[in-house]
């Protein structure tokens, strides 16, 4: 793929891969369906480079064709079928032919499997403004294979302690409804590994990373 082609960063956040791609030469649009992270991405170093948009994946991006689309982690967010099934077929609407979609979700069984063997992660962190403390809690709702996820943020600081809570769910992925989704938008030459590293097979990490064409 030419340095200079135009890339879709879709789910972009705050900008961080978007403007790691704008650096190596590609011309990218970073797209979110959060207006303050668009905001943030906005006034991140470089990112004059980057066109942020604030829109839904579930639909085809401005500026379409792109020559690729990147979405990593975002689809795990999407917890309905047809808005699952909307954001294939946009990313398909959203490539010139023969583009190629990147992107990687959670794999439910391998998350399944430790979330049930270590609900709770705690990490302790030493920061300029004090010590942070990061508590998650993961409840599993084996039925419509979502994560339950209860965090809470406590900065203890001379001045004292403060916290901040955040509840979220996650819906996590299967090999074979990637596979359902992929087809159903017409994507081909599908393959699947663990990581974005081609060396890691599939099934030794708890992520699906997927690598698909449009037809």
């Amino acid at each position: 793929m030419p340095r200079d082609a135009r890339l879709l960063d879709a789910g972009c956040g705050t900008g961080r891969y978007a403007l790691a791609l704008a650096g190596l030469g590609y011309r990218v649009t970073g797209l979110d369906l959060s207006p303050e992270l668009i905001a943030v991405a906005r006034q991140r170093p470089g990112a004059a480079a980057v066109g942020f948009e604030v829109g839904d994946l579930t639909r085809p991006a401005v500026g379409s064709p792109y020559a690729a689309v990147l979405c990593r982690g975002v689809l795990n967010d999407v917890l309905d079928d047809e808005p699952r099934r909307d954001a294939f077929d946009a990313f398909a609407q959203s490539l010139e032919r023969d583009g190629v979609l990147l992107l990687d979700v959670r794999d439910w069984a391998a998350t399944a499997r430790r979330r049930s063997r270590d609900p709770i992660h705690e990490r302790t962190v030493e920061t300029p403004r004090g010590r942070l403390v990061y508590r998650g809690e993961v409840r599993l709702d084996h039925a419509r294979r979502r994560m339950l996820v209860a965090e809470r943020h406590t900065l203890t600081t001379d001045g004292g302690t403060t916290s901040a809570d955040y509840d979220f769910v996650m819906r996590c992925w299967t090999q074979s409804e990637l596979d359902e989704r992929l087809a159903g938008a017409g994507f081909v030459a599908v393959e699947f590994r663990g990581a974005y590293d081609p060396t890691v097979p599939l099934g030794s990490t708890d992520r699906i990373v997927a690598v698909a064409s449009r037809s």
